[in-house]
């Protein structure tokens, strides 16, 4: 924070979160160079006046001492010396001219992290350098997550970035799989004041379901059903089987929305109840209620998100949650599965640019097949060592701490080292950004210029909002699509994959990613067409507006024909991929493992994002200790008490986790651990409350993933647990 008080007065910012995917709107006070204070945004259409604790005290990273604003270059010793931009971008120039001009710009990988997608620039030039590049070394942090998602809206709907959302404030019967958004606050579903939502359903005489081996927070506030991890794809499964062996199906939605719908009961015939039953722990008698329950419900909508996309049948689970919607004729209806309105129409333009896909190429290791243009995580490891043609050499690490949250975390460092160039854009010296060759420092996002590129695609009540910087960077930190930018102009290349992109670019024109943005809004459905709309949007119109603009009290329907991208406009059910899947699944071992007898499940925690913020006081103060949560019959079948230390062993890894909770809000045989401890590197605080990380008991193996998409499987890991004395926990 500054030490000089301001003599300006303070001034008040309507501007929104950028720390989820919640994108809460929030009113900053500012006084000079500091902002004084943060709260919610009232007027927001969206979150009406709701921000939690992660949000609101954000300030605190900005101005954290820990973190880094100046340019950092590693020393042969391992330690870093602080150099100017110039010094660090020159030499990161000079050393990628050398790789690509030896071994080709297919030997540069870039890496993006969940942050990027609150960060329009960085996403932009992130995605149009590895274009440039003609690198296929592309990586998210979506593939620990989410690819899944990503594989089945292009195959049903034509597009990527085309997803439906549960249009939960119409609906009379919502069903909530392996999601928690009391604390998580949603994921590809923007709905504002998300739990008070799911609330509204029940006191207006809905139902809602909780489908989740712990008894969550939000499970706890409704009708819990509980799951054996991974269980969720064979749950679906039955259900839809319910549903088309008792006629349930609306079969006029089906033949009015759908090609190749015919394939859904086609595949389930070989599916029984009792064996759906025995994988995910759900009697069979509950599942036909459930089935015929959803079925029979005026509006029905089923969500999930990571409980069911982070096990072996990710992409499977996904498209059968869709066909739930789908054949309940709750596809683009008031209360069920419906588009969103984004005000940047991103799913069409780059439907234009070709920028969505499936399958256009394969990855040169593992034969992962391309998920909207990127390789797998779980495929770094090997994309560095083996050696050939586009063997991986130089990575730049933007927003993200893989090193900590991908699987098979210390092998991954371990392959890190290996690199002839490590970059890492990031604000703290993280387990990651230490093995880097150089370190540069990013603005976060009070000190850059944005909108919900990600989120406004996926809002519940749609709206329109653009701000400006809310405070002047601290120190030397630049926007990261600045330092891309420049990075690009050394190595020769514009970071963008448009036509004509690189040609512009030898002319001197290097259109900005606000440039490219502001077009694709002001030529889109709520643009002004350059004057011609005078009631449109434009970058300029929301810049200058102190707040979001409302576009609608809530979800559009009967635009389903508008919005898809597939032959016919029509959704594609049937595709050889899901059928193998389904074959694959069918022949599945899912009986207990005798060497490793529990199912070990990440768990999220309310004041903690992934693996940041932990080194922030008011998100850290009070009891934060991270635990093992276990059932009290698993508890005393392992002789573990409440508090002891616990050792946990998977086939990958072991670990020793600080404390155990005994508790009956997990299903016996299951336990849960948060994900994002175990900190090292120079952010004091994080590494000051211990824990230990969850993905040392994860694995990178190709056969281990979700197949269809390379998501790694991090969910539902079997493993043993034993009490240890606390000295032992100190020591690990």
């Amino acid at each position: 924070m500054n030490t000089s008080p301001s003599t300006e007065a303070p001034t008040t910012k309507k501007i929104f979160c950028g720390v989820c995917e919640g994108s809460c709107g929030l009113e900053a006070t500012v006084q000079g160079a500091d902002v004084l204070s943060l709260r919610a945004d009232p007027d927001h259409p969206n979150t009406r006046g709701f921000a939690c604790a992660k949000g609101l005290a954000f300030s605190a990273v900005r101005d954290d001492p820990d973190r880094i604003l100046h340019p950092l270059k590693r020393q042969p010793d391992g330690s870093f010396k602080q150099v100017t931009w110039d010094e660090a971008l020159d030499e990161i120039g000079e050393r990628l001219n050398g790789i690509i001009a030896q071994h080709g710009g297919e030997s540069i990988g870039l890496y993006q992290g969940n942050s990027v997608a609150w960060n329009f620039g960085a996403f932009l030039n992130l995605f149009g350098m590895a274009g440039a590049l003609k690198t296929q070394h592309l990586y998210s942090a979506a593939s620990i997550d989410i690819n899944g998602y990503w594989l089945v809206s292009q195959l049903l709907y034509g597009s990527n970035f085309l997803n439906p959302i549960p249009d939960i404030a119409r609906t009379d019967f919502m069903l909530c799989l392996g999601a928690n958004p009391a604390v998580s606050h949603g994921s590809m579903a923007n709905i504002g004041r998300f739990r008070d939502t799911m609330v509204a359903v029940t006191e207006r005489g809905g139902r809602v379901v909780v489908v989740d081996p712990r008894r969550s927070e939000t499970a706890s506030l409704f009708e819990h059903v509980p799951i054996r991890p991974n269980g969720d794809v064979w749950l679906l499964a039955a259900l839809l089987k319910v549903i088309f062996d008792e006629g349930l199906a609306d079969l006029d939605a089906l033949r009015e929305q759908t090609a190749g719908h015919e394939i859904l009961p086609q595949m389930l015939a070989t599916l029984t109840l009792d064996q759906a039953a025995a994988a995910c722990g759900i009697p069979v008698q509950q599942i036909q209620q459930l089935a015929r329950d959803f079925a029979a419900a005026p509006s029905a909508c089923a969500y999930g998100r990571c409980g069911m996309s982070i096990g072996p049948f990710a992409s499977l689970g996904k498209y059968f949650l869709d066909a739930l919607n789908i054949a309940t004729g709750n596809l683009d209806r008031p209360g069920g599965w419906c588009f969103a309105r984004p005000f940047i129409d991103l799913e069409s333009l780059m439907h234009q640019l070709k920028a969505t896909g499936y399958d256009r190429w394969r990855t040169r290791v593992d034969n992962f097949p391309e998920v909207a243009g990127t390789s797998p995580v779980v495929s770094i490891p090997r994309e560095i060592r083996t050696p050939g043609k586009g063997q991986l050499r130089a990575m730049m690490v933007i927003g993200a701490n893989p090193a900590n949250s991908s699987p098979a975390a210390d092998e991954l460092r371990s392959a890190f080292e290996q690199l002839d160039l490590l970059i890492s854009l990031d604000v703290y010296m993280t387990e990651t950004s230490r093995l880097a060759h150089f370190i540069l420092p990013p603005t976060v996002w009070l000190e850059r210029e944005g909108f919900p590129i990600f989120t406004q695609s996926h809002s519940g009540v749609p709206h329109a909002q653009w701000v400006g910087p809310t405070v002047a960077p601290r120190g030397e930190a630049r926007d990261d699509a600045w330092i891309m930018d420049d990075i690009a102009r050394r190595i020769g290349i514009v970071p963008a994959d448009f036509p004509g992109a690189q040609l512009l670019g030898k002319l001197g024109l290097r259109p900005s990613p606000a440039f490219l943005m502001d077009v694709g809004l002001r030529t889109g459905p709520e643009g002004d067409w350059f004057g011609l709309r005078p009631k449109g949007l434009s970058r300029k119109k929301l810049m200058n507006h102190n707040g979001a603009i409302k576009l609608a009290d809530g979800l559009p329907t009967g635009i389903l024909k508008k919005r898809l991208f597939t032959k016919g406009k029509k959704v594609q059910l049937d595709h050889a991929l899901i059928r193998a899947e389904m074959t694959r699944m069918l022949a599945f071992d899912t009986t207990v493992n005798a060497d490793y007898p529990l199912s070990l499940i990440s768990l999220r925690e309310l004041r903690t994002q992934n693996t940041w913020l932990h080194n922030i006081p008011k998100l850290i103060v009070g009891d934060r200790v991270q635990r093992l949560r276990i059932h009290p019959i698993d508890a005393a079948r392992f002789g573990i008490a409440d508090g002891d230390p616990v050792e946990i062993t998977s086939a990958y890894g072991q670990i020793v986790v600080p404390a155990a909770r005994v508790s009956d809000e997990m299903m016996p045989g299951s336990v849960a651990l948060p994900q994002g401890w175990g900190h090292q590197g120079g952010w004091q605080r994080a590494v000051a409350i211990g824990g230990v990380g969850y993905n040392r008991l994860t694995t990178n193996r190709a056969d281990s993933t979700d197949l269809p998409s390379g998501n790694a499987t991090v969910n539902g890991v079997a493993v043993r647990v034993r009490a240890v004395p606390a000295d032992a926990a100190v020591a690990a």
